[in-house]
Order: C-alpha cells, then sequence, then structure tokens
C-alpha cells in the first residue's frame, strides 16, 4: 500500500524535509539542466542536483521543474499516467491503482511555479510546490516508475535526458 503525507503535512514531514535539505545543501550541486518542450511548446525547465554533482539513483538527489505555463492537475496525472504506461513501468491495472495517490500527491501549477522531488535515499521522495512540502512518498515501486519519467532507461526524450543528467551540455 502507497503511504501518502497529503496536503496536511505533520510536523515529523515537515522536520526530516528541512534536515534532508540543510543536509544535501552542504554538497548538492547542479548535475545538469534542460528544457522539456512538446511540439513548439515550452512546458518546463528541469534541473537535477546531486551530492557533489554526481548522480546516484539510490542516492539522495532532487529534480526540481520550474513551470514555463499554467499545468492542470489533471493534465499533470494524465500525462504522468500515459508515459508510465508507454515506458511499460508496470501493467495498466498497476498504473491505474497510482491515479489516487497521483491525485493526492500533485496539485496545478502555474506558469513561473516550481516543484522539487526530493529522493531522500531512504525510500522516499518529498514533493514540494515552490518551497512547500506537499506530499511525502514511500511506495519504492511507484517512486521508481515516477522518477524514470526523466531519469530512467526508456525515457521518451534522450537529448533532454542527456542534458539533465549532464552527460552533454
Amino acid at each position: 500500500m502507497a503511504t501518502l503525507v497529503g496536503p496536511v503535512i505533520d510536523a515529523e514531514a515537515k522536520s526530516a524535509l528541512n534536515a534532508h535539505i540543510a543536509e544535501m545543501s552542504k554538497t548538492a550541486k547542479k548535475v545538469g539542466e534542460a528544457r522539456f518542450k512538446v511540439f513548439l511548446f515550452k512546458i518546463y525547465d528541469a534541473e537535477l542536483f546531486a551530492q557533489d554533482g554526481r548522480f546516484d539513483r539510490k542516492g539522495p538527489y532532487a529534480l526540481r521543474l520550474n513551470y514555463l505555463l499554467d499545468a492542470k492537475k489533471d493534465r499533470i496525472i494524465s500525462s504522468t499516467v500515459k508515459e508510465m504506461k508507454r515506458q511499460k513501468a508496470a501493467s495498466s491495472k498497476v498504473i491505474e491503482g497510482w491515479v489516487p495517490l497521483m491525485e493526492d500527491a500533485f496539485i496545478s501549477m502555474d506558469k513561473g511555479s516550481y516543484a522539487d522531488f526530493i529522493h531522500t535515499g531512504d525510500g522516499r521522495v518529498l514533493l514540494t510546490a515552490n518551497g512547500k512540502l506537499i506530499s511525502e512518498i514511500t511506495d519504492s515501486r511507484f517512486i521508481t516508475a515516477l522518477m524514470n519519467v526523466w531519469l530512467g532507461p526508456k525515457v521518451r526524450d534522450k537529448e533532454f535526458q542527456d542534458k539533465l543528467m549532464g552527460r552533454v551540455k
């Protein structure tokens, strides 16, 4: 079962976020950055941060999406589901089963806002919007599928991923 701390975040989760950010900020450096576009539409600028600027999927890292347009929650969810299915991250039934988790965890994003996916390295992803903690996700299979949208082996835009992961400038 997925564990999610939804829109009402408890003090323990806030404390964990603050401690993690404080620790990571001491050594975190940008790994890479890239702009995600669909046809001619600029959707978001992405930045990947990791300790000493070296990405390790199992270690702590943070992915920031800076939105270049208004993105409605239902569109974010449907796009995420579509990409997970395209990547065959799990069966369609499992992916559809994650939709309630996404409905609780994701929010609409305004142009100029940003979302951080903070992978703590201990089996959690802390999701923030404009610096405010909005959810904590602990379902490891969902976390892998979600982060694979940008960082996995079956990404839609390999050039985007290469830039994000610092393999090319």
